[in-house]
């Protein structure tokens, strides 16, 4: 009898495995930042089978998606984000009409009308109250006129600046 012997395999004849290449898995935040949606809406789009791999892979993914639920979606299925959505788009609706119409019956001023008018009177304060100092130092004595104009001119120059600085914050 003759015994067999077991061989070897030469190396050149054993065939390496090559892998895969790795695939990036993007983070739900990468998801939600790419698209523009929260992270609870993209939790919700892997639970459904969003693929993870690319960006444009997920918008391609949401476009199918969105397009195949709305087209099964009854009237009545609607959910409460977008009959939220739906009320929102109504409120702001209304309340530009109501702007409007408060515009056109003279109850509202427009904001450019608003500050041509306080512009101007400012104007012509500050003039006015500049001439003060003047007018108060020609009924005081020669000696002390110059510290009296001074004296008021400096006053009203403050007090104007922190008026025009206060109005500045509504402006």
């Amino acid at each position: 009898m003759v015994k067999a012997t077991q061989t070897k395999p030469r190396k050149s004849a054993v065939k390496k495995r090559k892998r895969a290449p790795r695939v990036k898995i993007l983070t739900i935040q990468e998801m939600a930042t790419g698209i523009g949606v929260s992270t609870r809406t993209i939790d919700k789009y892997v639970k459904r089978g969003c693929p993870r791999t690319t960006i444009e892979a997920v918008q391609k993914w949401r476009l199918e998606n969105i397009r195949a639920v709305s087209e099964d979606c009854q009237d009545d299925e609607i959910g409460p984000e977008t009959r939220r959505a739906e009320l929102f788009d109504k409120l702001e609706s209304a309340r530009a009409r109501n702007i409007k119409n408060d515009l056109m019956e003279g109850k509202l001023i427009r904001k450019d009308t608003v500050i041509t008018d306080i512009t101007m009177a400012s104007t012509r304060l500050a003039n006015r109250y500049n001439s003060i100092g003047t007018m108060c130092a020609n009924y005081c004595p020669s000696e002390i006129k110059a510290t009296i104009k001074a004296t008021i001119e400096e006053v009203i120059r403050i007090g104007f600046k922190e008026f025009c600085n206060d109005l500045g914050k509504y402006l």
